[in-house]
């Protein structure tokens, strides 16, 4: 080792930046001593990536000493054996990095009795010949990664990660190292982090086990659980109801209309979710209760709809809203059988958007005759003859017209966003105790969402341009999330001048447009006329009448404002209706459980599948074919 005499250490100041520390360990024109803790700590990380240690020496005194090369050194040479009997064209494309380029050297000795280290250049030392932002893109330093680690235990895409990395860079004084940082990169890191943090998530356990596990995580996270069996002729189904006291004060005050949908591929045991899904007063979807079921069948569905409403809380729902499953809907029948005016399950129709602008039976009847004069194919025709021409009131569409919260919310997309964001923190090989661990983590989540809009519902005030002040100063009056739609409304005035369109020379605030009906409030045709019109609509008066609306309720002000009629639905048909969702629900049932099997990838048992189900109906059919 060479031996340096003392004036020529530098000690150098602790007010360095970042990029200055970088400087001096990477040229190393004269030898540093800084103490232990803050070399380790504030130094060294930053220069991870340029040294690389190949020797090591403890000496008598227990001081230690490292020696270290340049990372482009890189003393092997990379393997250019070709693969055998594996086409050029199919061969993975590589890049491999020359050695031997640079030969620069540096030691470091850990002083333990001064608390000190020393870095110094090693004897006869070159430079380096490359600069320090050639480093930077070869490997990242460690002070970059432990950046990206704490990014990653957030788990937001590599994208956000990747800017908020850079950000905080450039607030540390690191900016010129994570310059170069890429998204590839971040991924690789994050999914090195997240996946022993995600180890708690796979229970390597029994089904039986899990189970415990989940149902003792919610309850020490404050949920009521319910673990509850289904007998049939020859297998028993399980199911878990899970919710938080929160979710189910929303279920009972809001569950007027309630969503409900599922989602699979959430566990390794393909447990299906289902989650109803409320709108609060403060216009904010909640969550109003979960369940798992082990098989989704229309009589476990039903259980669990029951337990809800029986033995959590007093849940009454006058519309539930679901996507075409007959499984659900079945269900839904069987746990409320008392509801005979309108239609309960709602199904989401693509027809439906059409229908939204028919104002009377007629016309809703009308729209099903022109489908059925359109159609030119005779199956289909006959198919809307027999479901839609003689049952229009299943629709609901007329009820729809009649009540302004149904036509606000005509689909389940809103649970499905919830079900989408729940399955990128999930996957099919957690157990269920992942599962309800990241359930729990959204729950949380919308219930600080809903505080918040609760929050801004009666104090925030919306920032407008582009509309007269006399009219935002009465908007203002509105809650916060009805001041978005009123605005809305007022700009949409100046498109009408645009496209040529007059005053629509309204003499009252009576308005047949989708808004109005929608949300009874003034609409775009109102503006146009109180503004350029002959007759000012928007006095006083009406403004205190809109105001009022709000004045000691939300958003629930649009539940129960609903004009139906009572379709009296005779017994025969109320059978035929059970019938058809029993044949439905077994064929939805016969299609899950195959594909189930093909996406094993094992042929021979598909093929099991599909010989043991010809050999069980074909009988059947043959038996009907007889008798018809």
């Amino acid at each position: 080792m060479e031996i340096i005499e003392a004036s020529a250490i530098v000690r150098p100041a602790a007010n360095l930046t970042p990029d200055e520390k970088r400087s001096l360990l990477f040229d190393v024109s004269c030898s540093l001593e800084i103490p232990m803790e803050d070399f380790d700590e504030n130094w060294w990380p930053l220069v991870s990536n340029i040294w690389t240690q190949y020797n090591s020496y403890k000496q008598v005194n227990d001081n230690v000493r490292k020696d270290f090369a340049c990372h482009f050194m890189k003393h092997r040479e990379s393997s250019s054996r070709k693969k055998e009997n594996i086409p050029i064209e199919k061969r993975q494309i590589t890049k491999t990095r020359p050695s031997k380029l640079c030969h620069a050297k540096i030691r470091v000795l850990w002083l333990f009795s001064l608390k000190m280290v020393r870095v110094e250049r090693y004897k006869d030392s070159p430079n380096h010949t490359h600069t320090l932002l050639e480093s930077d893109k070869i490997k990242r330093s460690q002070a970059v990664r432990t950046l990206v680690e704490k990014e990653a235990v957030k788990n937001y895409s590599p994208p956000s990660n990747t800017a908020a990395v850079k950000e905080y860079s450039i607030g540390l004084g690191l900016g010129a190292s994570a310059r170069e940082l890429n998204r590839k990169e971040v991924t690789n890191i994050k999914y090195k982090v997240r996946g022993p943090m995600e180890a708690h998530l796979f229970c390597d356990s029994d089904l039986k086990s899990d189970i415990s596990k989940s149902i003792a995580f919610l309850t020490e996270k404050e949920y009521r659980v319910e673990y509850y069996y289904v007998s049939h002729q020859s297998t028993t189904t399980k199911g878990i109801v899970f919710t938080r006291p929160v979710q189910l004060e929303k279920l009972q005050h809001h569950g007027w209309l309630t969503l409900i949908d599922s989602t699979h591929k959430t566990n390794k045991y393909d447990w299906r979710l289902f989650t109803l899904y409320v709108r609060d007063t403060y216009g904010c979807w909640n969550v109003g209760a979960h369940f798992f079921v082990s098989s989704e069948d229309g009589d476990t569905v039903s259980e669990a709809l029951k337990i809800i409403r029986n033995s959590f809380c007093r849940w009454i729902p006058r519309y539930i809203l679901s996507d075409q499953s007959s499984i659900e809907a079945k269900g839904i029948k069987k746990a409320f059988p008392g509801i005979s005016a309108g239609e309960q399950e709602c199904e989401t129709r693509d027809v439906m958007n059409a229908a939204m602008h028919k104002r009377t039976k007629i016309g809703c009847e009308k729209l099903v005759q022109d489908a059925i004069n359109d159609c030119s194919v005779p199956a289909v025709r006959n198919y809307i003859k027999r479901n839609y021409t003689k049952n229009t009131q299943q629709w609901a569409l007329w009820a729809r017209q009649h009540s302004p919260l149904l036509l606000q919310v005509t689909s389940t997309n809103s649970l499905e966003s919830f079900h989408s964001e729940l399955k990128r923190l999930t996957s099919s090989s957690h157990g269920l105790i992942g599962t309800v661990y990241n359930i729990a983590k959204i729950d949380c989540k919308k219930i600080t969402d809903s505080e918040k809009a609760a929050f801004e519902f009666r104090t925030k005030k919306i920032s407008v341009y582009g509309v007269d002040d006399d009219i935002v100063e009465e908007i203002h009056k509105f809650p916060f999330q009805i001041q978005h739609l009123l605005v809305t409304e007022a700009r949409a005035v100046a498109d009408r001048i645009e496209k040529g369109k007059g005053a629509p020379g309204l003499s009252s605030l009576n308005c047949h447009c989708l808004f109005r009906n929608r949300y009874l409030l003034p609409c775009r045709h109102i503006f146009h006329e109180h503004i350029y019109g002959s007759t000012k609509l928007l006095t006083v008066d009406a403004w205190k009448v809109f105001q009022g609306m709000f004045e000691e309720c939300g958003y629930e002000i649009y539940e129960r404002r609903e004009s139906i009629i009572e379709f009296a639905q005779t017994k025969q048909l109320k059978e035929a209706e059970d019938r058809r969702l029993t044949v439905v629900e077994l064929t939805e049932r016969i299609r899950d459980k195959y594909w189930r099997i093909e996406e094993l990838g094992d042929v021979e048992k598909t093929d099991a599948f599909i010989s043991m189900l010809k050999t069980s109906l074909n009988p059947i059919i043959s038996n009907f074919d007889k008798s018809n």
